[in-house]
């Protein structure tokens, strides 16, 4: 297996992914097929990983959205499944993601020579999935289930069985709506009530270990509600360049922005310089 992409069985059935940037992935594996949600970077060969966990099947892959750090690896693949609103960019995302590779190489130089799928591979061939769809993988289901708001496509993957929602970016501590795909807080506000009722007791993101629950959404809730009356503060990727807009750092138990408690919200645009003399309106 590849050395650069490390594994764990998170529960019988579903194994956690990560690369040496420390993106994530999902591998469901049922009786008959196996499907991998998101890909990664395309750091090392996530296919040779997936595929000898699931006894030496291919997976199906399932793409929750078009960031690089989700969709790098699927170059590796001959043919992925996304929505037809995430399709179209690759341009956009073999950009964004040497910028990414490029900053991993300046952290830690080795990774200069590890395998890069998409200096490596053709894009792969897409098939478009959307809100309803299932894929039966014998035993176990996954169910497409739009989650918009950090994407205008954003599709998470529900497996009924295992009470699992694989959601991607949708939901996470640091809650980035600030793409020209993003949308705004009151559809992101959607997103989070349509969660509240769909079958599953845990959800994971992909740039978490932690399992997130139903009891947590609240939080996020109480985010969206700052972030609309907060001006915020002016916010750059460390990464991509282009990647830029306002920060609220919403009230949370914590300051350590890698928690699973810490809560902030980043919209698009920069916040609107103050006139001289004037205050800071309160939050």
């Amino acid at each position: 297996m590849d050395g650069l992409i490390t594994s764990e069985l998170v529960e019988p059935g579903l194994w956690r992914l990560a690369d040496p940037m420390g993106f994530l992935a999902h591998l469901v594996v049922g009786e008959r097929e196996a499907a991998l949600v998101d890909t990664m970077l395309g750091l090392g060969d996530v296919r040779s990983v997936a595929e000898g966990l699931a006894g030496g099947r291919t997976p199906r892959v399932l793409l929750t959205h078009r960031h690089p750090d989700h969709v790098g690896g699927a170059y590796r693949f001959d043919e992925v499944m996304m929505p037809a609103e995430e399709d179209g960019h690759w341009d956009e995302t073999e950009r964004f993601a040497a910028e990414h590779r490029a900053a991993g190489v300046a952290a830690d130089p080795r990774l200069a020579d590890a395998p890069w799928a998409i200096s490596e591979r053709a894009r792969p061939r897409v098939t478009h999935v959307a809100e309803g769809d299932e894929l039966d993988l014998g035993g176990l289901t996954l169910r497409c289930v739009a989650l918009p708001g950090h994407t205008t496509g954003s599709m998470g993957y529900l497996c009924p069985e295992l009470g699992v929602l694989l959601s991607g970016d949708a939901v996470t501590p640091i809650m980035c709506l600030c793409f020209e795909e993003s949308q705004p807080i009151s559809a992101w506000r959607a997103t989070l009530d349509k969660m509240e009722g769909l079958p599953f007791e845990r959800f994971f993101t992909g740039h978490h270990r932690h399992a997130f629950t139903k009891a947590d959404l609240p939080s996020w809730r109480a985010a969206a509600d700052f972030a609309e009356r907060d001006r915020g503060i002016a916010w750059h990727h460390a990464d991509v360049a282009e990647w830029e807009g306002t920060c609220h750092l919403c009230p949370c138990p914590t300051a350590d922005v890698d928690s699973p408690d810490f809560r902030a919200v980043i919209t698009r645009g920069l916040p609107a310089p103050r006139r001289r003399g004037t205050r800071a309106p309160r939050a």
